[in-house]
């Protein structure tokens, strides 16, 4: 029964997560020094993402790597083709290279969605028959 229900509660936590919007209002910091992550930076808009990967704050910047390096960990393989192509430092390249280039639409998307539209762009999986 507990197994059951744990399945139960991790479709809903999954079915909601897909579908949520992604929000504006930059990283959120951590509300004490015991805390080095933000659970309110899950649902981050590109734009925003963008800001905080440019930033001259050093703990701003660190958290959007995190999210950066979190989404590109968890789609290599899936959504793009992968580090066994390009080097960790290229792919950030172009990372790089597609925000600076992507359109309003995309830089108000949520932004792993826009991380994971460059790459896919860049590095799409050959589909396999």
């Amino acid at each position: 029964m507990k197994i059951v229900l744990s399945c139960l509660l991790l479709a809903l936590a999954i079915s909601v997560t897909g579908c949520a919007q992604a929000g504006s209002g930059g990283i959120k910091m951590a509300s004490s020094e015991q805390q080095s992550l933000a659970i309110e930076n899950l649902n981050l808009i590109a734009k925003d993402f963008w800001q905080a990967y440019r930033s001259d704050d050093v703990r701003e910047r660190r958290l959007a790597e995190m999210y950066l390096i979190g989404t590109l960990d968890s789609t290599e393989g899936v959504k793009w083709c992968g580090y066994g192509i390009a080097l960790p430092h290229s792919v950030l390249d172009q990372v790089h290279i597609g925000f600076k280039n992507a359109s309003i639409e995309m830089m108000e998307d949520r932004a792993s969605n826009t991380i994971n539209k460059i790459m896919s762009n860049i590095l799409p999986c050959k589909e396999t028959k």
